[in-house]
């Protein structure tokens, strides 16, 4: 940052001008603070790269900005601020049809497939992993790109089928309930009590299921979304 500042304030001559890489080291320096789990600290530096456009009249298309609402969106997704998120991941997304970058609009998709993932929308999630999913089949030496969206359609998959299973299990913990307190204090209780038990165990493993697969999306994002200069 301190030589993109320097090389900006003094350029070696007058047809010179470092504004791209002074603007790209704020998006740098904002994706090592997120690394860092700085999120709040991300979000400023971010933030402030996108001032910085807007105060050198930097193209509203320009692949800079793209890069920053890419960032900036990962921030809040991390943050659950799930509208300012996806604000600037349609931007990043718009941006980058705009300028032809398949690459990173493939990966916008990606991110507000995971965005609607988090929130439980799987339908919308799926819809743009496969958006994601054909935009990266039309890339060459993508093939990793390619197998990460198949693997998070299949996720999303299991999952709508996990959620039903979990709605089926709390219908029958509701059902079990009313059993117990009808047969309270008699030789039933205690089946109906094993019973509980035995509901209660497998919502925590499915919940937990969930979980698992959403640290291994995060992982995976992470890889996907290498958005370095």
């Amino acid at each position: 940052m301190d030589l993109a500042v320097s090389l900006k304030e003094n350029p070696p001559n007058n047809k010179s001008s470092f504004l791209k890489e002074y603007i790209d080291a704020y998006n740098n320096i904002g994706m090592l603070e997120m690394e860092l789990d700085n999120l709040h600290e991300a979000e400023n530096i971010l933030r402030r790269g996108l001032k910085i456009c807007d105060e050198e009249e930097i193209s509203e298309h320009d692949d800079g900005r793209s890069r920053l609402h890419h960032n900036l969106g990962n921030v809040y997704m991390e943050l659950r601020r799930w509208n300012d998120a996806m604000k600037n991941m349609k931007r990043d997304i718009l941006i980058c049809h705009k300028i032809g970058h398949c690459q990173g609009e493939a990966k916008g998709y990606i991110n507000l497939g995971e965005v609607h993932y988090r929130t439980q929308k799987y339908e919308e999630a799926r819809s743009y992993y496969e958006k994601a999913l054909g935009l990266a089949k039309s890339l060459e030496d993508e093939d990793a790109l390619v197998r990460q969206i198949n693997q998070n359609i299949e996720t999303v998959k299991e999952a709508v089928k996990v959620m039903d299973e979990i709605k089926k299990e709390e219908q029958k913990l509701k059902k079990l309930k009313r059993d117990i307190a009808s047969a309270r204090g008699t030789l039933h209780e205690r089946k109906y009590l094993l019973q509980e038990n035995g509901t209660l165990e497998r919502l925590v493993e499915k919940a937990r299921m969930i979980a698992a697969w959403e640290k291994v999306s995060i992982l995976s994002l992470c890889i996907c979304n290498n958005y370095f200069n």
